[in-house]
């Protein structure tokens, strides 16, 4: 998958025996128990910008309050990007209107929270010490570990003995005043919010820059005030982006966007459904892109009406779209939400609000979780493989990719073609067993409409809407857009034959 550009390396450099508070002087956040020199003021600062984790309605954040399991879900599924979860929940204490249900689901199929036996996931019990350093090392994927014993090393569970040393070896939870661990101690909500800061550090530092293999990245902007411009070139600069702002052919002046004045512009076309004030310029052509941020302030609850203007002006089948807004207190909301009905053909991921002064820090620790797609593969190696679909009459063409599984899909189809009982799962994708198991190339995928997966060895899958989950890539199809997919293979269950197609050399 995609990786993100080396940062906070001297953060790292500091070595394991400091904390985040060597890090954190005198920073300033918004709640009342949080002053400059807390020692985890720099991470809940951080936590608090990206959205992850919300602050009490009295102004304090909470520093010394326990997590639940369930807050802690929901917490770590933000901090992913919001995935949707593959299965429907499946614990006996998880209401499927509950507000952590997808988390909850999420961290159980990832593998990360456990739950009780007897069906449960324990929603209101506090996470311990030990709980929260197994979690994120097993989401760092349970690499092997060693550091000096804490003092009451005898105290940590068997399961947490290895995530507790990975976690001293690479500062993620802080050590307790005395030196101890404290493995069966409820963890804070400063804690947690550091250890998941160290964590999102250490698995972006030292890592190479997004290009070139991920698609190429267009920041679309509108700015009137400059915050959301400021936030842009953030963007700009960690994914080595195109950047692109949305001008207004008319300007907005100061008196436009007096918004004590009902009768101001602003106020006018935001009340306006139909209103689509004209663009001055163009992009040009988004064929280049796979990946478009795009980003606006706020205006009254919503996306000022010139970001439908954009969208209504150009081909987003099969494109990323990322919304990103700035605001000085209202939320993203609904904005980007209601921004999808101007672009449904495309692959929308979970949006963020911002400050318009945010850190380039705080946008690239957001940019590092979400699960930007691989390039596009519309364009056809020379020595590529073709692969032809036929659903229920319908011939698409795919492109098979370059590895041992998709390699080994070509030999099986060599002996001829193979058609596959195909039933839908989760409004999102058909899955069907091949008959045969092939080697598997798993990765963290988000996939997008067109994409051809392996799942479990042996079980065909063609999304035709994203999802994020362990698969194996085998190619993509490339001449049907997103709404066309849905059309073919929403709704009930297909049989698709694949055959070898003429190869482009």
């Amino acid at each position: 998958m995609n990786a993100m550009k080396r940062f906070y390396a001297l953060m790292l450099a500091l070595g394991t025996t400091l904390s985040l508070a060597a890090t954190a002087c005198a920073v300033e956040t918004a709640f009342s128990d949080v002053d400059a020199d807390h020692p985890f003021a720099g991470a809940i600062r951080w936590a608090a910008e990206n959205g992850y984790v919300n602050g009490y309605s009295d102004g304090r954040f909470g520093v010394d309050d326990y997590v639940t399991r369930a807050q802690l879900a929901a917490v770590f599924h933000r901090s992913a990007g919001s995935p949707t979860a593959s299965g429907a929940v499946r614990f006996s204490d998880v209401a499927a209107t509950a507000y952590y249900a997808n988390a909850a689901a999420w961290a159980a199929d990832s593998g990360l929270i456990n739950g009780y036996a007897g069906g449960r996931f324990g929603v209101s019990d506090p996470v311990t010490r030990q709980q929260v350093a197994a979690i994120l090392w097993r989401w760092a994927g349970s690499p092997e570990a060693l550091a000096e014993d804490y003092p009451d090393e005898s105290a940590i569970a068997s399961y947490a003995q290895t995530a507790a040393d990975w976690s001293r070896a690479n500062g993620i939870l802080t050590a307790r005043a005395d030196g101890r661990f404290d493995p069966q101690t409820p963890a804070t909500r400063a804690e947690v919010v550091s250890a998941l800061y160290q964590y999102r550090t250490l698995s972006s530092s030292g890592a190479p820059a997004p290009a070139p293999d991920s698609g190429k990245v267009l920041v679309a902007y509108f700015s009137n005030t400059n915050n959301t411009e400021r936030i842009a070139k953030h963007l700009e600069a960690i994914l080595d982006a195109d950047l692109y702002q949305i001008t207004p052919e008319v300007p907005y002046t100061a008196a436009d966007l007096n918004y004590n004045d009902p009768e101001c512009r602003a106020n006018r076309e935001q009340s306006d459904d139909s209103a689509r004030p004209a663009i001055s310029g163009s992009t040009g052509s988004l064929a280049d892109y796979d990946i478009v941020f795009l980003g606006y302030p706020i205006w009254h609850g919503q996306a000022p009406k010139i970001l439908y203007t954009f969208l209504e002006s150009y081909d987003f089948s099969g494109r990323t779209v990322v919304p990103f807004c700035t605001s000085g207190s209202s939320g993203i909301g609904s904005s980007a939400a209601n921004l999808r009905s101007s672009a449904s053909d495309a692959n929308w991921l979970e949006g963020q609000r911002f400050s318009g002064g945010a850190s380039r820090e705080t946008v690239e620790a957001w940019v590092s979780g979400l699960r930007l797609p691989a390039a596009s593969m519309a364009e056809t190696p020379e020595n590529a493989s073709a692969l032809n679909l036929s659903v229920n009459g319908t011939v698409l063409t795919a492109t098979l990719a370059e590895n041992s599984s998709a390699q080994a899909l070509r030999e099986l189809l060599a002996e001829g073609p193979r058609t596959i009982a195909m039933r839908d799962y989760a409004n999102m994708e058909k899955v069907g067993p091949l008959g045969k198991s092939l080697p598997s190339n798993n990765e963290q995928i988000t996939t997008q409409a067109g994409d051809l997966m392996l799942y479990q060895g042996d079980q065909f899958v063609i999304y035709y809407a994203p999802n994020s989950w362990n698969l194996t890539r085998l190619g993509r199809i490339h001449d049907a857009g997103v709404s066309e997919l849905r059309e073919l293979l929403g709704g009930g269950d297909v049989r698709v034959t694949l055959s070898l197609g003429e190869s482009s050399t």
